[in-house]
Parts: structure tokens; C-alpha cells; sequence
């Protein structure tokens, strides 16, 4: 929807000639004589921005101003006058207004300006919004483990966590590479600054490029305003670009010039815009390949790897899951209103012993499951997903003797377990398969074929 202008002035010709020319430029304006009423108007009209004479009758432009400021802080608002005074304009500006403009402006010159400003509300809504997410995950603990192999992960982090220079993590999706970046800006002299991320392949090819850098008003069909990209709304802080090594190879030259002289182009724009951030790279890529396969520029690769990072595999670092598992456990129960759960020892052992495909981001996945579907504040062995369970008895690096093979170790865990499910739902076996997520009809095979059976409490009787 066209952005709404409000604009305050007693003089009629003014109020009209301004409305004219928004209207003209594509806005929506509405008129207020005076600062009472446009203060009443506020209360009842959504408003983008004011345009606010400084010499009214009654309320004049700067207490109608203080006014605005406190009561609508989201609204932008721009001053203007017939006096070319510098004094004024500086207690305007710092009384909260975002522009001062005189009224011998012309109609190309107050568009100009009230675009400007637009763009400006838009950006620092945007990085509110960046800081609010920022805020959000920094009150998350970030467990990224205790392992030999994650302490010496985090050794180098904080390292460099104050250096100004490029970090390539490296590793399986999933493995909590961005967790990592994260980690890093909190514990950098730029922490107080924001944190963008960009999942580079979730945005459509098209429009990679203009997230990135921005573009002007006109550069491209559907252009209507300025947009600030990424890279400007990570000015002072850090911006991290996950899954690099998807990026198209004529945006892969962008971002090379964007490392080397810390300047970017809006899509559009005519001018260069100076920037001052720290980028940090993220892929589950073999980057050495695509550069021999002509798909990643060698320049770009080494400027990247000035410090390389990579991030091991949940099933190489077995030592953490325990304490992951409990984190986010802990974590959902609180977010689903419950009270804390915890695991099993025998719960806790299967989870050690499963591969993790998905890495972390599956045993997240697989926590907030228990937090929902298991009314007990203990997470038992049969809570677990069966095809979970399974995959863990057999991901077992031994068999439990000598002369056991693992096909027979794998039948004895399966019988086990399904008695385990069949007590904790006092021997029902539709609710069993259910929770099971097996078909009826399997699990009395199996049933069968293991002897298990429990006639007094059957759910058939």
C-alpha cells in the first residue's frame, strides 16, 4: 500500500500544493491546519510520515513536534518552514525530526526527500527487527558442546573472534554452523552491532542480488522504493551468508569486491556506498571442487579462507548429545508451558548410539517431539521413535558377547523394546502401534513372532 503522509500547516496554499504533489508522486496525504489536528488525526489515521510547519498559530511546529515523538515514536517526521534559519533546524533535528526542509522546494525535491526518509523509517525498522531476533537467540544459551573436538572448535572462535578478517565454517548441514557464527559475534567488539543472516539458496535466483546489495526506486519492474540489502542493514556488525556455495558465479564477483573494498552498489544505484562489517561464510560444500569445476572462483575461495572452521558431525562428536538432547528438551517443555522433562539413562544411551543423520538440527527436531507427544516428565527408551531405536541397536559398535551375532543382538533389543512400549501402554496394542507410528497389523506380526502377548489387559477384550 502507498505510504500515508500527514501535512501540518495553517497556510492552505501550502497544505494543498504539498497534497498535490504526494498524490502525484504516488503517496496517499491527508491535511491537518494545525497542530492540534494533526495530532488528533494521528490518533485516528494510520501515518507513515508528517511533513510539520515550524510557525503555526496555537501549538507551534516544535512542541507539536516533542508531541508526536513521544506519543507516535514510529511515525517519521520532517520539518519545514519559510525560515532558512540553521538554529531552527538544528533544534528541530534535535527534537526528533528526521529532516528540515524550506518551502521553496520543488515537487522533484520534495518527493525526493520524503522518499528518503521513508527509506530511512524502513531501515530502522528493519534493524529493530534484526536486533529483536538477535536478542531473542542471544537469551538462548548456545550449547555448542563440550567434546574435544568442539573445545578446540571454540579455542580458535575466540581467537578470533576480535580479528577483523573473513571465517569460512565448513561442515554438514545441520551441524549448527550458524550457531557458530553466532558465537563468534557475541564474543567480537562488534556484539553490540546487528547480526543478519541470509540463507543464500531459500532466496529466489532473481532476486539474490537485490537482497544482497539493495536496489533504487525504478532499477527493476516491481522496484516501487529504495530497499536496503543485507549488507547495509549489517553496517557495524556481522553478516552471515550460509550455504556460500550456491551463490551464482556473477554475484560471486559482488561479493569478492564488496571483501576487497569494503563497498557496495545498490542494484540501480550510481554511486558507491562505504561499509564497515565482518563477513562470515558458511557451506556444506566441497569448495575445492566446485573451484576445479569452474563453479566458485578461486580468488573468492582464499579470500574467504583466510581462517577456515570446520564444524565435525553429531555422530563425531557422540560426547555431546547427551547434553544437547537435554538443552533443548529443557527449552521446548518451557516454550509448551510443561515442566521439565529429562532422559532416561537407557534413553539417553540410544540417542548416543543413533548416526544422526540430520545432525543437530534432527535431535532438535526429535526433542521438541518428545516436549509434545510424552506426557511423562521422564523420557523413557519407548518414547523414542521406533525406526529411531531400531537404527540405534544396530549402529551399535559391538555386540553384547562374543558369540552373539548382530542380527541376534538387534532381535533381542527389538523384543526388549517393544515389551517396554507395550507396559507403558498398559499392554494396549492399537495405542502401541500408534505411538510406535507402525501399522497395527506389523506389530501383531512381530508380537507374534517375539511371544509377546498380555491377554488380561488386551485392547481387543
Amino acid at each position: 500500500m502507498p505510504p500515508t503522509i500527514l501535512i501540518v500547516d495553517d497556510d492552505a496554499t501550502i497544505r494543498h500544493n504539498a497534497h498535490f504533489i504526494l498524490e502525484k508522486g504516488g503517496m496517499k496525504a491527508v491535511m491537518a491546519s494545525s497542530g492540534e489536528e494533526g495530532l488528533a488525526k494521528m490518533r485516528t489515521t494510520a501515518v507513515d510520515l508528517v511533513l510539520l510547519d515550524v510557525q503555526m498559530p496555537g501549538m507551534g511546529g516544535l512542541e507539536a513536534l516533542r508531541l508526536m515523538r513521544e506519543r507516535h515514536p514510529d511515525v517519521g517526521v520532517i520539518m519545514f518552514s519559510v525560515i532558512k534559519d540553521i538554529g531552527v533546524a538544528v533544534e528541530a533535528m534535535h527534537a526528533g525530526a528526521l529532516d528540515y526542509v524550506t518551502k521553496d522546494f520543488s515537487p522533484p525535491e520534495l518527493i525526493a526527500r520524503v522518499r528518503k526518509t521513508l527509506a530511512q523509517l524502513r531501515a530502522g525498522r528493519e534493524l529493530e527487527r534484526l536486533h529483536d531476533v538477535e536478542a531473542a537467540q542471544v537469551a538462548r544459551p548456545m550449547v555448542l558442546g563440550r567434546s574435544p573436538r568442539m573445545r578446540a572448535v571454540c579455542e580458535v572462535a575466540d581467537k578470533i573472534a576480535n580479528k577483523p578478517i573473513s571465517v569460512l565454517v565448513t561442515g554438514e548441514s545441520g551441524t549448527g554452523k550458524e550457531v557458530l557464527a553466532r558465537y563468534i559475534h557475541a564474543r567480537s567488539d562488534r556484539r553490540n552491532g546487528p547480526f543478519v543472516a541470509v540463507n543464500l539458496p531459500a532466496i529466489p535466483a532473481n532476486l539474490v542480488e537485490s537482497e544482497l546489495f539493495g536496489h533504487e526506486r525504478g532499477a527493476f519492474t516491481g522496484a516501487d522504493k529504495q530497499k536496503l540489502g543485507k549488507f547495509e542493514l549489517a553496517n557495524g556488525g556481522t553478516l552471515f551468508l550460509d550455504e556460500v556455495g550456491d551463490l551464482a558465479l556473477e554475484l560471486q564477483s559482488k561479493i569478492l569486491r564488496a571483501l576487497q573494498e569494503h563497498e557496495i552498489e545498490r542494484v540501480g544505484g550510481e554511486k558507491p556506498i562505504q561499509l564497515d562489517l565482518r563477513i562470515i561464510c558458511a557451506t556444506n560444500r566441497d569448495l575445492p571442487a566446485r573451484v576445479r569445476e569452474g563453479k566458485f572462483r578461486e580468488d573468492l575461495y582464499w579470500r574467504l579462507k583466510v581462517v577456515p572452521v570446520d564444524v565435525p558431525p553429531l555422530r563425531e562428536r557422540r560426547e555431546d548429545i547427551r547434553d544437547l538432547a537435554q538443552h533443548f528438551l529443557a527449552r521446548f517443555a518451557a516454550e509448551h508451558g510443561r515442566r521439565p522433562q529429562t532422559l532416561s539413562e537407557g534413553a539417553a544411551q540410544l540417542l548416543e548410539r543413533y548416526r544422526w543423520p540430520g545432525n543437530i538440527r534432527e535431535l532438535e527436531n526429535m526433542m521438541q517431539r518428545m516436549a509434545v507427544v510424552c506426557d511423562s516428565e521422564v523420557v523413557e527408551e519407548s518414547d523414542l521413535p521406533y525406526d529411531l531405536a531400531l537404527a540405534a541397536a544396530g549402529a551399535a559398535e559391538e555386540p553384547p558377547s562374543e558369540t552373539q551375532s548382530l542380527e541376534a543382538a538387534m532381535l533381542a533389543f527389538e523384543k526388549s523394546y517393544l515389551r517396554k512400549a507395550l507396559k507403558r501402554n498398559e499392554w494396549n496394542r492399537k495405542r502401541t502401534a500408534e505411538q510406535l507410528q507402525i501399522g497395527y497389523s506389523t506389530l501383531k506380526t512381530k508380537l507374534k513372532a517375539f511371544g509377546l502377548g498380555h491377554d488380561e489387559n488386551d485392547d481387543e477384550s
